[in-house]
């Protein structure tokens, strides 16, 4: 048995995740579009820094469902005076403890108040997240039409050489003037340029995808699928529908949840604690030693907190209407992208069905009369120069297309349903 075989084999029985190797390249897993999105997902540094402020919010959660501290007080009376006080003759000392009874709740709302804060740091998380996600299908897409750009690009050149070929091989049987040649090598040139120009865009497009989750552009290689348009279009309805449990909604309700409970907090500090003290005095005078206790509560006259409670309220307000601006700005966003989705498909629609098959023939046409003497080859060139065109506008509307199924499925969902099925549909 082949030694490769049998190391595939063995791999396969003892379900290693090990790959293969075909020489010194590793057989690696296609990057999918699914793949691409949980590599951004796990690898994303903006998402570490956000789970790391999770943490921290965490732990102020736990500082707040602590109580105060008990306090010990040690006092010294009828020292170092005069007279029959002088020295520490007369020296009473007293010791007691001191402890604070929150009141009005104080505990229970500063736990939910950092409980909340804690939900909210959490869909934050969700946003930055989404926010990822959404630049990672962009960045995806974009590089498949880069793939689409460059092979469409190849396609002249292939032609160019043909033509030249052609054309040499006239001007050698006499039927052809040798500027022909020169024009064929000058198409042939500008088309080479062109694969070039497409091969950079391609390398820098591979760059920004695999920055999303710190690659390189290796890292991408070639990707399966390609950017086309479909005969109709998803459920505006549903889409819609979606909006409302979008992650910066979530995110701000849970803005608004966390201001409220703030307030309450405020409102619950406008209760006094008590202070409880007890403890034992030292008389000098015979030794003995008597029991002291005593309650303080301080008398909220001037200060009610009256002014946090008002901050309270209008951080509430502030809340809300960022809310209502989230809400209209996600509604516009969508209402945008799905207007540049109808465009999009319209226009490759028109060119797909009404421009690129009489341009196709036209080009047969224009090669066969030129191959029979009837046509020059200026009428080739310029032929196969509208059909390239034509081509590259089509793929461009393809494109606009892709990006914009992309923008509205990142706005009602996180697994890029919809864009996932374009790439892969045949």
């Amino acid at each position: 048995m082949n030694a490769r075989l049998a190391f595939c084999l063995l791999a396969l029985l003892s379900g290693s995740p090990v790959f293969p190797v075909l020489g010194d390249e590793p057989l690696r897993v296609p990057l999918t579009l699914e793949v691409a999105l949980r590599r951004a997902t796990e690898r994303h540094p903006q998402l570490e820094v956000r789970r790391a402020g999770e943490r921290a919010v965490e732990a102020r959660r736990e500082q707040a469902a602590l109580r105060p501290n008990p306090t010990v007080e040690v006092a010294l009376e009828n020292a170092l005076g005069t007279g029959d006080l002088q020295g520490v003759r007369s020296l009473e000392t007293t010791v007691q403890a001191q402890q604070t009874l929150e009141r009005g709740g104080k505990r229970e709302k500063r736990v939910a108040v950092a409980g909340q804060d804690r939900e909210s740091a959490a869909r934050e998380t969700d946003v930055i997240q989404t926010e990822v996600l959404n630049a990672t299908a962009i960045a995806y897409v974009t590089v498949l039409a880069a793939q689409q750009r460059l092979e469409l690009a190849e396609t002249p050149v292939a032609l160019a050489r043909e033509t030249l070929a052609a054309v040499s091989a006239r001007v050698q049987a006499g039927a052809g003037a040798t500027a022909e040649v020169a024009r064929a090598r000058v198409a042939l040139a500008m088309a080479e340029a062109e694969v070039a120009r497409n091969q950079s865009q391609l390398h820098a497009a591979r760059t920004t995808l695999a920055t999303l989750w710190g690659g390189e552009p290796q890292d991408v290689g070639l990707l399966p699928g390609r950017v086309r348009t479909t005969d109709a279009l998803p459920p505006e309805a549903t889409l819609r529908a979606a909006l409302d449990r979008h992650a910066r909604l979530e995110w701000q309700r849970s803005l608004v949840a966390g201001r409220r409970l703030a307030l309450t907090l405020e409102q619950a500090q406008t209760v006094p604690d008590v202070t409880v003290a007890g403890g034992i005095r030292f008389l000098r005078a015979g030794n003995d030693a008597a029991f002291v206790a005593g309650v303080s509560m301080p008398l909220l006259r001037r200060n009610q907190n009256q002014g946090l409670i008002r901050a309270a309220r209008e951080t509430v307000n502030g809340a809300e209407w960022e809310l209502r601006g989230a809400e209209r700005a996600l509604r516009a966003e969508f209402s945008a992208a799905w207007l540049d989705l109808q465009s999009a498909l319209a226009a490759a629609q028109a060119l797909r069905r009404e421009a690129l098959p009489p341009t196709d023939e036209a080009l047969a046409l224009v090669r066969e009369a030129y191959r029979s003497g009837q046509l020059p080859l200026i009428d080739v060139l310029d032929a196969q120069r509208e059909q390239i065109q034509l081509r590259r506008e089509l793929l461009e509307c393809e494109t606009a297309f892709a990006l914009a199924l992309a923008r509205v499925d990142g706005l009602t969902s996180t697994t890029f349903p919809h864009t996932t099925a374009l790439l892969l549909s045949e």
